[in-house]
């Protein structure tokens, strides 16, 4: 059990400045559970806490590390289902189709017609490219900003245009060559990334992976279904944290916020890949697997190692 003067001195102790109030007003908000409640006997009041210590720790602290960064609990919420936490399934859709609405607006401004769209994404590119362009991996890949520029513009177009127009050229076929070979000349290996293979990815990313898309989706599909991805994304994370335990034995403090981090920045997308992948009807394909991988790994951890949580328990 964990009193919420427990989770405070829990907290500190990790470096987070937390006060009880400010827990109070989480709790209100949905970024924390509800507290449990327990007799003390006829006459003698009640004891609040939660049961699962471990996970309202580090629940606490997710919401801890999103609000150092962002300053919104608004977001925190969509943070925190990212993250593998409970939210509600109507206050996570409205946020996720509004973070996907803002992000357009990011990209594209006012922006509406074809036109304007490629001109902004245009100019968008441009200045990407220029950046890229110098940084170590781009100048060991002889890739250039001029190189690149093109093969972003499309990239964007079709992630971005609500129209988008594919042109797919030769100097957009070598910068894809040249990116997935890692600096093997295109030369060496002509069977790879033709211009046709490259035309029908845009398709896929534009008919599935553009921002239309992603809202249509995520506007369509059923809370069971949303359930049952994020249920896939949580087995997901225990995986990957029963994975890093196996040579290292408890897992640092600073690899576990890492990891909280990358969970809240690219859940969003894993959670949308499931979806997907459900809809090609292979969620049971995934799930048989998933379930393997939960039962072999933990035969494979060393027997002196010492998980930081139950694996019951690992988000």
């Amino acid at each position: 059990m964990l009193s919420q003067t427990q989770l405070v001195a829990e907290l500190q102790s990790r470096g987070y400045h937390v006060t009880e109030r400010q827990l109070r007003d989480w709790r209100a908000k949905g970024l924390l559970p509800a507290l449990n409640l327990r007799s003390r006997g006829r006459g003698r009041g009640v004891v609040r806490h939660w049961g699962d210590k471990e996970r309202i720790l580090s629940q606490a602290m997710t919401v801890c590390d999103f609000l150092d960064r962002n300053g919104r609990a608004k977001w925190a919420l969509l943070g925190l289902w990212f993250a593998g936490y409970e939210v509600k399934l109507e206050t996570v859709r409205g946020l996720w189709l509004e973070s996907l609405a803002r992000t357009k607006k990011e990209w594209l401004g006012s922006a509406l017609s074809n036109e304007e769209c490629e001109d902004a994404l245009g100019d968008l590119s441009n200045r990407l490219a220029k950046g890229m362009g110098s940084a170590p991996w781009a100048r060991e890949l002889d890739l250039d900003w001029e190189k690149l520029e093109p093969f972003l513009n499309e990239t964007l177009n079709v992630c971005f245009n609500p129209a988008p127009e594919i042109a797919v050229d030769d100097e957009v076929v070598d910068a894809a060559r040249t990116l997935i070979l890692r600096g093997t000349k295109p030369a060496a290996r002509p069977g790879t990334m033709g211009r046709e293979d490259l035309e029908k990815w845009f398709v896929f990313i534009q008919a599935n992976l553009s921002i239309g898309a992603m809202r249509n989706l995520i506007s369509a599909v059923t809370n069971d279904e949303l359930r049952t991805a994020h249920n896939r994304w949580s087995s997901v994370l225990m995986i990957i944290r029963l994975l890093s335990s196996i040579h290292g034995g408890a897992i640092s403090e600073s690899l576990i916020q890492i990891g909280r981090q990358a969970a809240m920045q690219f859940g969003g997308l894993c959670i949308f890949g499931l979806l997907l992948v459900d809809r090609e009807g292979k969620g049971q394909w995934l799930d048989i697997h998933l379930e393997e991988a939960r039962k072999r790994i933990p035969a494979t951890i060393a027997p002196n190692s010492q998980l930081e949580t139950p694996l019951d328990k690992v988000v």
